[in-house]
């Protein structure tokens, strides 16, 4: 007894609330984007977000529908990789990151979230500003320790280039804040 309650103890404090039972991605993801896909994903972000003691994401199906929509209307329209607009019918609500590849045949989601993930060498932990937001925006909204879920969606263009679309709520990379 005294021994399963040390191993309980210890286990907790290394592995925060919600990455030991770990975040289940439902079957019905809400996006184009398999299970099994999105789960790896999900947990990609976890596996950030652990590093910098910021808590897990949960997959939101919400959100994941909404990312959707957006990739649909990029891989339709202009195969083109770009946020939504701050008005209008397409307006962003929520925090996003976009990418695009060309290599139809191996690129995932998982991709993505690596190449987003990339962006850790050029943060050293500062606030968010003018001069570093391009540079480290994707990773710092990947890891922003007050976003809660995330969604992701895939589409295809014509040609054969695919948009991949994470949205988060709430958002992050607010101008003079650090990520976590």
């Amino acid at each position: 007894m005294i021994h399963s309650t040390i191993q309980f103890i210890l286990l907790a404090l290394f592995f925060p609330a919600g990455y030991l039972a770990g975040q289940t991605v439902p079957v019905a993801t809400g996006s184009k984007i398999p299970q099994k896909d999105a789960q790896a994903a999900l947990d990609f972000h976890n596996k950030a977000r652990q590093e910098v003691n910021s808590p897990p994401l949960e997959w939101s199906r919400e959100l994941a529908a909404y990312a959707q929509a957006w990739a649909d209307h990029l891989a339709e329209t202009t195969c083109e990789m770009m946020h939504r607009p701050h008005d209008g019918k397409w307006k962003q609500v929520h925090g996003e990151n976009i990418y695009w590849g060309s290599d139809s045949d191996s690129f995932t989601v998982l991709n993505a979230c690596q190449r987003w993930y990339d962006e850790i060498k050029d943060y050293h932990h500062e606030a968010i500003s003018q001069s570093n937001y391009h540079k480290t925006g994707h990773y710092t909204q990947m890891v922003w320790k007050n976003t809660a879920s995330v969604g992701m969606a895939q589409a295809v263009c014509k040609e054969g280039a695919i948009i991949i679309v994470a949205n988060y709520d709430p958002a992050g990379n607010y101008l003079g804040q650090k990520a976590y």
